[in-house]
């Protein structure tokens, strides 16, 4: 659909002046983002009768970088973004079971969409129920919305800022504060570099640790204060952009030790590891405190 005449007018004025081409342009940014949701929660859920299906069942390759894929990871990520790219063709489509190139891609267009299409691949493939399929959106390199059906519940968990969180068709109600536990909670990935690992055991010594497998479901439940904080050394974009959009709805913080990904300017398969932690706005503060205290003293 071709964008109406105001939006691209809105850089020549000032909107700030003119409200009612403020208001024409807002509409049109939330029509499309409307429509984008829509096909996108369609598209997901469309995949999960073959991600079921094949759990534990997929037969396993290994990728350029040693790292597992099946033929779901494949499958999944060929039909899903096939579903997009027929609807909103202009859109910038990656993910992480793109051909492997030689440079990064450029993000052109104002819409992106970012897919890992089983998130927790080692998981899947050994009959573990701690995996995902996460899917974001993001406008202008931010994310806006995001889509992670989280395999253990058979649920997707959908939103982003203004938009709300959603568990399938349910809003969900996070607040952070209190929990009434006893324990907090810290969710990470292994193996981890020799380097990193003072900076991890300060952090053990104020939380309990679960280990998921997933980055997507980390920072889902981080995002949602199912769990503390989660902290990463290992992840990439295609695991947290769409549960980045869900700490932007419900206020948990993100800090990013290494430079932020967003706003996303290009995707390469072969970027660095993304070193972050995220979770209540208490306990980022405190494991940054932490970590900035260890890393002094090293």
């Amino acid at each position: 659909m071709a964008a109406p005449f105001w939006v691209g007018m809105a850089s020549l004025v000032d909107l700030k002046a003119n409200p009612l081409l403020a208001e024409r342009v807002t509409a049109s940014a939330d029509l499309e983002l409307s429509r984008r949701i829509g096909l996108g929660r369609q598209a997901v859920l469309a995949q999960t009768e073959l991600f079921i299906a094949q759990f534990g069942r997929a037969a396993s390759h290994w990728k350029h970088d040693g790292t597992r894929v099946t033929d779901a990871d494949l499958a999944i990520s060929a039909t899903l973004t096939a579903t997009l790219r027929s609807a909103f063709g202009a859109d910038d489509f990656f993910s992480e079971e793109l051909a492997v190139g030689a440079a990064p891609i450029p993000c052109r267009s104002e819409w992106t969409w970012v897919l890992d299409p089983i998130d927790g691949t080692n998981n899947y493939a050994l009959g573990i129920p701690l995996t995902a399929i996460s899917l974001g959106l993001l406008r202008h390199g931010e994310p806006v919305y995001g889509f992670v059906y989280d395999f253990g519940r058979r649920s997707l968990f959908h939103g982003g800022p203004g938009q709300g969180l959603w568990l399938d068709s349910a809003p969900v109600q996070t607040a952070f504060g209190p929990t009434g536990r006893h324990e907090r909670i810290v969710a990470l990935h292994a193996p981890l570099d020799d380097r990193h690992q003072p900076l991890i055991n300060a952090v053990l010594g104020r939380y309990k640790l679960r280990a998921f497998g997933s980055g997507a479901l980390h920072l889902t439940y981080a995002a949602l204060g199912i769990i503390d904080a989660c902290m990463d050394f290992t992840v990439k974009v295609w695991d947290i952009a769409a549960a980045a959009a869900f700490c932007r709805e419900t206020g948990a913080q993100m800090h990013f030790f290494n430079g932020s990904p967003f706003p996303l300017r290009q995707f390469d398969l072969k970027m660095p590891p993304i070193h972050y932690t995220a979770g209540s706005p208490e306990a980022v503060a405190e494991i940054v405190a932490l970590v900035e205290k260890t890393r002094a003293a090293q």
